[in-house]
């Protein structure tokens, strides 16, 4: 038995509004079928929009903001799928629709709706995904150059009555931290201040705004990565590496309570990628520089009685903390006295003690059962 036809029934007369009325049910599929998110939904997502776009095209926008307001959430859904697929010649099509919609919202009258320069802004970001996804020297260029003009979009739009939208420049301040990680060559001081810019607009909310708590876990994490990037680019700052290191160590342990406590609050579990990532980092910062912290930084996130804010045992956290713990102890062995300063020897012995003792509890707290 064939599936039963859900396309969009014809419409009740020639006129614009009936017409769109089918393009809005063929918008409303697509979108749904976004969700999905896998490459069979996507396809079909793509045809959805397709076709609203097909009937979107023959309305009189030429003298109706309203219909090319319209006809530009058709251009920005189908670069969204586009860029989704992800492939070269998909990626390509992405920017082209993204640069139709961009056409078409600079011909509305911009200051008599805020939403038309919010969708502007959204155009250059989404644009500047597209590019970034293409990974070409000359592309994250251009990708640079599109959070340029979003960014002046959204200074535009601020005026006595609206504010300035911090979550959307929140967002393209993450996706530039990320680019400038990526440029060749790479950046890293100053994707870690951008993404420092980032983390200080979203954290007041971080707690109580889900977007908030997401942007600031991305920003900690390009956060991170840049310390990595800088720690192992000659020359290093050695005045600054230790604040560095730290910084960055601060910011896996505010990121551990921040997943926990909405995994405690609200049962928002998908922030756990996330969290074992920003942690392995935690870890190889410390084992690579400051060994002799292992063990604190080890029993602060994964020890109870050290007030550990997991809510239940992930046995990768613990997996990856015990390899550490390890080859930290490995590590001061290896270096010797020197990796503590002069006359420390007892100031090496303790630290291999406490790693030890770190070991134990974690490979103790790792034996018992998990809560859930």
């Amino acid at each position: 038995m064939p599936p039963p036809d859900t396309s969009p029934a014809a419409p009740l007369s020639d006129s614009p509004e009936d017409r769109n009325a089918v393009a809005k049910t063929w918008m409303q599929r697509g979108i749904a079928l976004l969700s999905a998110s896998n490459p069979a939904s996507l396809q079909e997502a793509m045809h959805c929009f397709d076709q609203a776009l097909a009937i979107r095209r023959e309305l009189p926008f030429e003298g109706s903001a309203w219909f090319r307001w319209l006809l530009t959430a058709c251009w920005m859904n189908r670069g969204d799928v586009l860029t989704r697929l992800g492939k070269p010649e998909d990626l390509s099509a992405a920017i082209q629709s993204f640069d139709e919609a961009i056409f078409h919202l600079l011909r509305l009258p911009l200051d008599a709706d805020p939403q038309y320069r919010s969708r502007l802004a959204l155009a250059w970001m989404n644009r500047s995904l597209a590019l970034r996804a293409q990974a070409t020297p000359e592309s994250l260029n251009e990708a640079m150059l599109s959070l340029d003009r979003a960014k002046t979009v959204l200074e535009e739009s601020v005026t006595s009555e609206r504010p300035l939208n911090i979550s959307m420049l929140a967002t393209l301040l993450l996706n530039r931290a990320a680019v400038l990680l990526e440029l060749s060559p790479s950046r890293p001081l100053e994707s870690l201040e951008v993404a420092q810019a980032a983390l200080n607009l979203s954290q007041p909310t971080e707690h109580q705004v889900l977007q908030a708590a997401e942007i600031s876990l991305k920003a900690r994490h390009i956060f991170c990565r840049a310390v990595a990037v800088l720690l192992e680019t000659p020359p290093v700052d050695t005045t600054r590496a230790d604040d560095w290191i730290m910084q960055a160590t601060d910011k896996v342990d505010e990121a551990m309570h921040l997943t926990a406590s909405w995994e405690r609050h609200a049962g928002a579990s998908h922030f756990r990628g996330l969290r074992q990532e920003l942690f392995r980092y935690g870890c190889h910062l410390l084992l690579a520089y400051q060994p002799h912290f292992m063990a604190e930084f080890l029993l602060d996130v994964l020890d109870p009685e050290q007030g550990s804010p997991l809510l239940a045992r992930e046995d990768e956290l613990y997996q990856v903390g015990l390899e550490s713990l390890d080859l930290a102890a490995s590590e001061l062995r290896r270096r010797g006295p020197l990796d503590l300063g002069l006359q420390k020897m007892d100031r090496l012995i303790e630290v291999l003690e406490s790693l030890s003792h770190a070991a134990e509890r974690i490979k103790k707290r790792a034996m018992q059962p998990s809560a859930g």
